[in-house]
């Protein structure tokens, strides 16, 4: 609201600050009220006159110390805006009140703010992401890569609202991305970037420990999830269509060189994964043409053609396996994945970066604190210096935990297969020039 401003910090109790991939990012906040003085002064500035018919925006920053500190990323999150969603107020008092509001990144309020609108976009996929963006969230700065389709395609909304029909359009579209790997939608405050994951640079954003003596140790704890049945019904996704342009029917039998119906670890070469060594990750399963018992196959429904005149510019070969390849790629992070939680790090502070940017993670064995090697045996140690969670991962969620006693950062990350057919990213050494991950 104009004109309002109230700073909480004093007050609050707790906040969770999280972000996903493709998911946007949200906080909640919980603080303490007394005499009702912040939820009066939000009453009377408007809030009932005016969180109907415009956005409240939140301010927020998460740091280390009671001062300011400036230096972001290491003791503080960058400032941060969000939109409030929801505000609820309990006590048992007459003299104060708990308060705990929610809300959430600009792009994904204004993004389900729809009309039914029932018209057309005229343009290429990505030329008609941008103009619903433009349309339904004006105040945003987009970022967004380009599809290789016809400029002159027609794409009609069905009364759908903005959120949805973006993402029905990344539902398939990956096969008409320049990299044919799928869309990253990641808000940053007012700023948004749409890319494909294959064309956008990989960053290594931090570096965490564990069990070291020397060095400090900055991850607290950690889960680790491994779904290796994911090679029972997802080393292959498959479909099946026919062209009423040029007649050709498509399916498992008529592709027998997997190339045209098939989304699988050969036909995603531009996905980007983490860099690991054969030890730190799964062997990936035989893809090749054919059947194999370790390659298991789900048929997933393409989306119909197109027109009936090539409308998309393409012709449906070149598109058929959109769907199941959005599919497959969005799948890869499921295979392996972990949660540190590690010392509060303002680095994580949008979702800018996430699923494409590495962490690294040094975690020296347990039965070798010197890095010198081990006597071998059970544990973590296994007679090596480094632990085979040593290495790089793909971070793709963040989820801040503050208090005014402890900051926690749970990081959330995953390898593929480390033979995988892929841009391999992510990389440090020890000093001498030797690969630990």
């Amino acid at each position: 609201m104009p004109g309002f401003k109230y700073d909480v910090g004093e007050q609050f109790i707790n906040l969770d600050f999280k972000g996903m991939v493709n998911g946007g990012y949200s906080i909640k906040a919980t603080l303490v009220d007394p005499n009702f003085n912040f939820l009066n002064s939000l009453v009377d500035s408007g809030y009932f006159e005016n969180a109907r018919t415009q956005p409240i925006v939140v301010r927020f920053q998460l740091r280390w110390g009671a001062k300011k500190d400036t230096s972001f990323p290491e003791t503080a999150t960058q400032e941060q805006i969000a939109y409030l969603t929801s505000l609820k107020a309990s006590g048992t008092g007459y003299d104060k009140a708990e308060l705990t509001f929610e809300a959430i990144d600009p792009p994904s309020w204004f993004l389900n703010n729809g009309d039914s609108n029932g018209g057309v976009y005229k343009g290429k996929v990505s030329e008609v992401l941008k103009q619903v963006i433009n349309t339904y969230a004006p105040e945003i700065i987009l970022s967004i890569g380009n599809t290789i389709d016809t400029p002159h395609g027609k794409w009609w909304m069905m009364r759908q609202d903005p959120k949805s029909f973006i993402s029905s359009l990344f539902d398939w579209s990956s096969s008409i991305t320049k990299s044919k790997t799928q869309w990253l939608f990641a808000p940053n405050g007012i700023n948004l970037e749409i890319k494909e994951q294959g064309e956008l640079i990989s960053k290594q954003r931090a570096f965490y420990t564990h069990f070291h003596s020397k060095e400090i140790d900055t991850i607290k704890d950690w889960e680790f999830l491994s779904n290796n049945a994911l090679s029972a019904v997802q080393t292959k996704l498959v479909t099946q269509g026919l062209s009423s342009v040029s007649g050709r029917y498509f399916d498992r039998k008529t592709d027998k060189d997997e190339k045209i119906v098939f989304a699988k670890d050969m036909n995603t070469p531009n996905k980007q994964t983490a860099r690991v060594k054969f030890d730190k990750g799964f062997k990936k399963p035989d893809d090749s043409p054919g059947k194999s018992k370790t390659a298991g196959w789900s048929s997933i429904t393409a989306i119909p053609e197109i027109g009936s005149a090539g409308d998309l510019g393409l012709q449906y070969d070149e598109y058929i396996d959109g769907r199941p390849r959005t599919m497959w790629l969005n799948m890869v992070n499921t295979l392996m994945k972990v949660k540190f939680c590690c010392s509060g790090h303002g680095e994580w502070s949008s979702c800018k970066g996430l699923g494409v940017d590495t962490i690294f993670v040094k975690w020296r064995s347990a039965n070798s604190s010197t890095g010198s090697g081990g006597s071998g045996g059970s544990g973590s140690g296994s007679g090596k210096p480094f632990w085979w969670m040593t290495g790089n991962w793909l971070a793709y969620g963040f989820h801040h935990r503050i208090t005014k006693k402890y900051w926690w950062t749970d990081v959330y990350a995953a390898r593929y297969d480390y033979n995988a057919v892929s841009k391999q990213v992510g990389g440090f050494t020890d000093g001498s020039g030797t690969f630990l991950g």
